[in-house]
């Protein structure tokens, strides 16, 4: 009964990238990150000056936050380097009639204001490989396959001039950064959201390595006022590339969320050569025997085999299965997880740890 809505979800995304102008064999997983840094592709993108006007039916829609420098007399005009201090810059970005828009803004509650009032935000990190349109093209994936706004969170996660290991080294820096660079802008949005009430729910999500930033946020304290209430209905740290041990020390200072959600697989092949570079096991494989009282750790493994990154529909990977993708729309809409419904999850060993049924 199921498989006509997940279908449709499976065509808006191909819609998406056909009015994006890829093309099959050049999005192929090996070429993903050449793809979107080729001239041609950044060509296509139009950035709007502050005072044009955005038509109300636009295709997809997200808002976006960004610590890069920006030099828009250039084609690339989103370096691969943070600014080294300021505040970030602010765009929305969206599609229409196939093209590729980014239209710059002078704070965060004017691109919030153009979200959908009502609905779930998502504030969405990713990790390590993605250049400016990479990560934008994941942020709009996001938006037109669970119907929630996104506020993407965009840092350098990838320098062309280096290679695997000295990327390796550069991303751990840039998303330790992030979570200091972003900080002030979350708690920008709280204050937004408690005299707006303009979101339903508000959930953090972090993938992977951009899960740095939020271990460096909270090791450091670097939570200001937005720690002192709950505010966020899920935090959700998905196949995160950081050291499971000790990290109920740094997790535990997360007072502003609700419902905390550890994604981990443990045959993920992308998190298993990470553990051979650093020399620790990482928490998106394995969280270990100690797990928070308000922690629900869900392992995936059953679903996505050795898979990373298994929270969207990509035109290179196998589809999502089922149960993943509607375990995804519920907890990117802010619903609490319900571990004790046995015709979704199932219990395994260790306190906190669950499997989704079948």
């Amino acid at each position: 009964m199921k498989k006509p809505r997940f279908n449709a979800i499976k065509e808006i995304v191909v819609l998406l990238l056909f009015i994006s102008g890829l093309h099959g064999p050049a999005y192929s997983q090996g070429r993903f990150a050449g793809y979107f840094n080729s001239d041609s592709f950044w060509r296509s993108i139009q950035i709007l000056d502050q005072d044009a006007a955005i038509a109300e039916d636009v295709d997809t829609l997200v808002a976006l936050a960004s610590n890069r420098v920006f030099d828009y007399k250039e084609l690339k005009f989103a370096k691969e380097e943070s600014a080294k201090s300021g505040p970030v810059n602010y765009f929305l970005a969206f599609i229409k009639n196939g093209k590729w828009y980014v239209k710059p803004y002078n704070s965060l509650s004017e691109i919030l204001n153009r979200q959908e009032e009502g609905k779930s935000l998502v504030v969405y990190t990713e990790g390590y490989g993605k250049n400016f349109p990479a990560g934008l093209f994941r942020a709009f994936a996001m938006r037109a396959q669970y119907k929630v706004n996104v506020l993407y969170l965009d840092y350098p996660s990838i320098n062309s001039s280096k290679r695997r290991l000295g990327n390796w080294r550069f991303v751990l820096k840039e998303a330790n950064k992030a979570g200091a660079d972003f900080a002030p802008m979350l708690d920008s949005l709280h204050q937004w959201q408690l005299k707006e009430h303009y979101f339903s729910k508000i959930n953090l999500f972090y993938h992977s390595m951009g899960n740095l930033a939020l271990k460096h946020m909270l090791q450091n304290k670097l939570f200001a006022g937005f720690n002192g209430q709950v505010w966020v209905d899920n935090l959700i740290l998905n196949a995160a590339c950081v050291p499971a041990k000790g990290y109920a020390d740094w997790l535990g200072k997360a007072n502003f969320a609700r419902h905390i959600l550890i994604h981990y697989n443990p045959e993920d092949r992308t998190l298993k050569g990470a553990q051979l570079i650093s020399g620790n096991r990482k928490l998106g494989v394995r969280p270990g025997a100690t797990v928070l009282d308000k922690v629900i750790c869900i392992n995936f493994n059953r679903f996505v085999g050795n898979g990373h990154s298994y929270f969207l529909d990509l035109p290179y990977r196998a589809p999502m299965a089922e149960p993943v993708a509607d375990y995804m729309q519920k907890v990117l809409n802010g619903e609490m997880v319900k571990v004790q419904d046995t015709l979704i999850f199932r219990r395994l060993a260790g306190d906190g740890k669950y499997e989704l049924a079948e």
